[in-house]
């Protein structure tokens, strides 16, 4: 440990904003409250402050980054945006330096963000000791009023002293160029863990009992305290934007004035808000403010350290400070959740995940070129595609890509053709405005794709067994990949069965397939529209996709199901083949939702404590049959 006088730290401080060490970030007065912005002068810096607006974690991720720019007047003109500048945040507290270290987790330990990433390198932490104890802050319950790791220096303003922890070699190389520390005293070295002692033992705001947060929330699912603090929420969004762990976002294409050229964005985003989960067809799978309400706390208390190890929640009482009807605050509501007497408390199910570390540029889309398109019906169109850097899509049935349009935005979307050949194929339905873009290409025209992404059909798994497939609508095309793909291999399947439903007869899609499946031994296949309007022809199987399942012939002790289609088809078709006597690990579906940024970070696709767009889309049912949020 070093140390400088009080008078030495302002010239440190001062030196490193005139001699250009970066651009040096502080804590500043903001009337009667506290920012972090940039300091002009040592003399701004406040180290007294009790707690920030806004975390620091806008420096690391801010509220609204470019991550690309493009020119659509060209074919593929894309640069991607990286911000080098060099930082230097000053008097981070320790229970953000927590949530940063946290934010490393999520951030670099899994799909590394590049753009988080580089800026995480370029900016020098140093973090304070607490002087001053926020109101509704809880830290001492939690250990954060004191941190060991991440930072680059860690300073205690003990009045004429200030006491200097070294962190890193960063943080060594920092006070030799700008500071001349002597050593500290031992009496200096006592002081400061007298001060965090004492913070420790100040908090009045306390954890009720010695209880663990995920163990209390897998009981209490079905507590009545969500729906009773839920119908005082106003959905705004506050407790996350201020919330120092709370890291979802949204991404979205902005143009110029000129219409040409632009710049794909990332904003914070937040799972209270109402369309968190909206996906193009129309559906919010966390419609509810209770739902939403209660998928926050879960998210932190129980999804997050089931994947990462840590609850996501430091303490710091921002969220309940924000909030106007007063039910944001994680103490309150888990000391009520671990003090209940609830008669029946039913354990939630959380399935087990793998967290892996890739490192790839992962928000960047390359370019493709659409080689053939073909017109389904009013609103569905296949399009073949080829990578234009010659490489093959290396992917396996039942994965999906992020498809862009520069300028209006990017979508995920299914692969519906089976793997192996030089180019791949998307159905893709005209919904919005950018799937009304891809409508409007030609032969000949580009976009970008990302991915693979994703879970897929275990083909291994499948091999040697009957196969039953359940297409309603839509859920067709990711279905084709694998039965096509099993047709290919048909050596190593059994028989195949295959039950196809849809709206209405001119909504069916894949013609030339459906009459090649009927024809192929060994394969039987039956299909099924809702109604059949007046003018449109059908001599064919009327009613929902479940009437078709008593013509199927198969063993359902030696089948496997795969079932895909609307959220609403799931429910009945799983109740009538369980009825039949399938048991639930041959059971196989694959899911919608929001999956945006396709690597498990924006948040928007978690089903309770999985990732669609990581676990998913394709799932064994019996892995999510118990999770509330999954069907």
């Amino acid at each position: 440990m070093k140390a400088l006088s009080k008078q030495k730290w302002l010239e440190f401080i001062d030196r490193m904003i005139k001699e250009d060490a970066g651009e040096v970030i502080g804590v500043k007065a903001k009337g009667s409250r506290f920012h972090f912005s940039p300091l002009d002068a040592a003399a701004d810096l406040r180290l007294d402050y009790d707690i920030t607006l806004l975390p620091p974690k806008k420096e690391l991720l801010p509220t609204c980054e470019s991550l690309l720019e493009f020119d659509i007047s060209q074919p593929f003109d894309v640069q991607v945006k990286k911000e080098d500048q060099k930082k230097i945040l000053v008097g981070v507290h320790p229970y953000d330096m927590v949530a940063i270290n946290m934010m490393d987790r999520i951030y670099l330990d899994t799909h590394v963000d590049e753009h988080y990433e580089i800026r995480r390198n370029n900016t020098t932490i140093i973090v304070s000791d607490i002087l001053n104890i926020p109101d509704r802050a809880f830290c001492g319950s939690l250990g954060t009023h004191v941190v060991d790791t991440g930072y680059d220096l860690l300073v205690t303003d003990l009045g004429d002293t200030v006491v200097i922890a070294v962190g890193t070699d960063k943080g060594t190389e920092l006070l030799d160029k700008y500071a001349s520390p002597r050593d500290a005293t031992d009496s200096e070295k006592g002081d400061v863990e007298n001060l965090r002692e004492t913070t420790g033992s100040s908090y009045t705001r306390k954890m009720a009992d010695d209880y663990n947060w995920s163990e209390v929330l897998k009981e209490n699912y079905e507590h009545p305290i969500w729906d009773e603090n839920a119908r005082k929420c106003l959905s705004c969004g506050s407790c996350t934007l201020v919330c120092p762990t709370c890291v979802c976002y949204d991404v979205e294409d902005e143009m110029e004035l000129n219409l040409v050229k632009g710049k794909r964005t990332r904003t914070w985003d937040g799972c209270l808000l109402k369309d968190f989960t909206l996906v193009g067809s129309g559906e919010t799978f966390r419609e509810s403010p209770m739902e939403r309400y209660r998928h926050r706390y879960y998210r932190k208390g129980l999804y997050l350290p089931q994947r990462f190890g840590f609850v996501a929640c430091v303490g710091c009482g921002r969220c309940a400070t924000q909030c106007l009807p007063d039910i944001a605050d994680p103490l309150e509501v888990m000391n009520a959740l671990a003090a209940s007497s609830m008669e029946e408390k039913k354990e939630l199910p959380i399935p087990e995940v793998e967290v892996q570390g890739i490192k790839e540029e992962l928000l960047l889309p390359v370019s493709a070129t659409i080689m053939q398109k073909h017109k389904m019906n009013d609103l569905e169109t296949l399009y073949t595609l080829k990578l234009d850097s010659g490489k093959k899509l290396e992917y396996e049935p039942g994965q999906f890509v992020e498809v862009s349009i520069f300028g209006i935005g990017e979508a995920p979307i299914s692969i519906s053709s089976s793997p192996g050949a030089e180019t791949f194929e998307l159905l893709i339905r005209r919904l919005g405005d950018l799937t009304t873009a891809i409508e409007r290409l030609m032969p000949g025209d580009k976009v970008g794709i990302r991915g693979p992404f994703g879970n897929g059909f275990d083909t291994d798994e499948l091999e040697g067994n009957n196969m039953l497939y359940i297409g309603g609508g839509c859920g067709l095309a990711p279905l084709r990949s694998i039965i096509n793909y099993s047709l290919d291999n048909r050596k190593d399947f059994k028989d195949v069965t295959i039950l196809y439903g849809c709206k209405d007869p001119d909504s069916q899609l894949f013609h030339s397939d459906l009459d090649r499946w009927e024809k192929m031994e060994g394969v039987d296949l039956f299909t099924a529209v809702d109604s059949c309007p007046d003018g449109q022809c059908w001599d064919g199987n009327t009613g929902v996709i479940t009437t078709l399942i008593p013509k199927a012939k198969f063993d359902p002790k030696d089948t496997k199901v795969i079932i895909v289609g609307p959220p609403i088809m799931y429910k009945f078709v799983i109740r009538d083949i369980k009825a039949l006597g399938v048991p639930d690990e041959n059971i196989i579906v694959s899911l919608e939702r929001r999956m945006k940024c396709g690597v498990g970070k924006c948040g928007h696709c978690q089903i309770n404590g999985v990732y669609v767009c990581l676990e998913g889309p394709v799932f064994n049912y019996k892995d999510i049959k118990e999770l509330p949020e999954a069907l």
